[in-house]
């Protein structure tokens, strides 16, 4: 254990301390207090929003070489302390340390990437039609970027979110989740010391209401969440009243479909990195497995015995495989769901029977559920999937296709037909083949389909899309 760290937002280059009103436990360990956090109000927010807007002018004359040699500087800091960066993630989370440093590392070369995107932010010039005329294209910062983080992630997503902001030359006011802020400090405390303008990134700390009065904010030019649907809903159709850019991502209820031309022994295993690493925390998680019929008594045993064998326990343990859930509630969240699968279907393992101390939770797996039911349609957001046979692709591509959310999809097969066919049919923005749902490039599009996402892509250089706007001058020499 390790003291209480008592947070402070940091705004227009300053901390600004407050009283705290939230605190967040180790998961782990209820005995150890991680963080006290103070609430940002509508007076510090705009506060912050007004911050970033007095820094585009500097960050502007800084010139583009500076914001790439700023974000590489984070990049490097990011790397250098990762062993003790991931050490609070593990603290504050419950992630297992080998993600935690995992993660880490990959915030750093999140980084790096858009520190060559700085000065690769090329535009276009070509001739008018009008005669003598030239016409010019450049992408302009978009502006004040209101991003909102979640917890499941705590510095990769604020990383592919701040990132490419100052790559493209906007400022930032950043309200990550009340679950992480000291992980969202420490991130906070290596950007503030790389040497960009004061208020270039600003951090209001707090709950739902903090968020809500960020999107609302006069001043915002783009907001970028990701959270929950509902949430999600909210920030749109606030965004879209006020005519401000935005972007979402909200989850998925993902599926993974097994084919019976499969190699088995992979199949096992991308069901069980997607469904149960990183306790089923992702946005990508296999939540439905859609096995063919003639596996399907073989695949479930092979992933029955696999599952129940992974280590639970202290996320710190290099062992460890899964650790708890990230908060008390959210397992009371996640246990009465699966009491409503509950009453209608008994799990092959785990459910309700397993009783697990604090925010631990066991894995869960259910077979031959109603994919219209619960386990079908709504995201858990913890280690419990379901196994649902099908006859045929026709008929796996149709279950597969049937929600509402499309993130991300996957098929195990060794047929070229059978992935195509995949390839061209699944409702999903990110498409697996012979890999777990869960898992992407930070140099690659990400995003979704349907009630998933909305807005442009997020990382790789369809990030710039979002982070600027498109500006056409027409110049005739006289």
């Amino acid at each position: 254990m390790t003291d209480t760290l008592d947070l402070a937002h940091h705004v227009g280059g300053a901390d600004v301390p407050a009283p705290a009103v939230l605190e967040q436990c180790n998961p782990a360990a209820p005995d150890d207090l991680v963080v006290r956090t103070p609430e940002a109000d509508l007076g510090l927010v705009q506060e912050a929003v007004s911050a970033a807007r007095r820094a585009l002018s500097p960050l502007d004359r800084a010139g583009v070489e500076a914001r790439a040699d700023t974000l590489a500087s984070i990049a490097r800091a990011l790397a250098a302390q990762a062993d003790d960066l991931a050490l609070l993630v593990t603290r504050e989370t419950g992630k297992t340390l080998t993600d935690a440093k995992g993660e880490v590392l990959r915030s750093a070369r999140i980084f790096e990437f858009f520190a060559g995107e700085t000065i690769r932010n090329v535009g276009e010039r070509f001739a008018s039609t009008r005669p003598g005329a030239m016409v010019e294209v450049e992408r302009a910062p978009v502006g004040v970027v209101a991003a909102v983080t979640p917890w499941n992630f705590p510095m990769a997503i604020p990383a592919w979110k701040i990132a490419p902001a100052l790559a493209f030359g906007d400022t930032v006011v950043w309200k990550p989740s009340e679950l992480s802020s000291a992980t969202a400090a420490a991130l906070m405390r290596l950007i503030a010391a790389s040497g960009l303008p004061a208020g270039a990134v600003n951090m209001v700390l707090g709950g739902g209401s903090t968020g809500a009065a960020l999107s609302a904010a006069p001043g915002v030019d783009a907001i970028t969440f990701t959270g929950s649907g509902a949430a999600g809903a909210a920030v749109r159709r606030e965004a879209m009243e006020r005519g401000v850019r935005v972007q979402l991502e909200m989850g998925g209820v993902n599926g993974l479909i097994v084919m019976d031309d499969a190699d088995l022994d992979n199949a096992v295993d991308c069901a069980l990195n997607g469904a149960f690493f990183a306790a089923g925390q992702r946005c990508t998680a296999t939540s439905r497995i859609i096995v063919h019929e003639a596996i399907a008594e073989r695949f479930t045993a092979a992933l029955s015995a696999r599952a129940q064998a992974l280590p639970i326990g202290d996320p710190r343990d290099p062992k460890t495989v899964i650790g708890p859930l990230i908060a008390p509630r959210h397992k009371a969240r996640v246990a009465e769901q699966v009491r409503v699968i509950e009453n209608a279907i008994s799990p092959r393992f785990g459910g309700s029977a397993v009783e697990l101390p604090f925010a631990f939770y066991p894995p869960t797996l259910f077979c031959d559920a109603d994919p219209k039911g619960p386990l079908g349609q709504e995201e858990i957001f913890g280690p419990v999937a379901g196994v649902f046979q099908t006859p045929d692709l026709d008929a796996a591509l149709a279950l597969l296709n049937g929600v509402p959310y499309g993130l991300s999809a996957g098929i195990c097969t060794r047929s070229l037909a059978s992935t195509e066919a995949f390839k061209r049919s699944a409702q999903a923005g990110m498409l697996m083949i012979n890999l777990p749902t869960a898992g992407v490039d930070y140099h690659a599009p990400f995003g979704g389909l349907g009630a998933s996402s909305y807005g442009p892509r997020e990382q790789g250089r369809a990030a710039r899309e979002f982070y600027t706007v498109v500006r056409t001058a027409y110049q005739k020499p006289l």
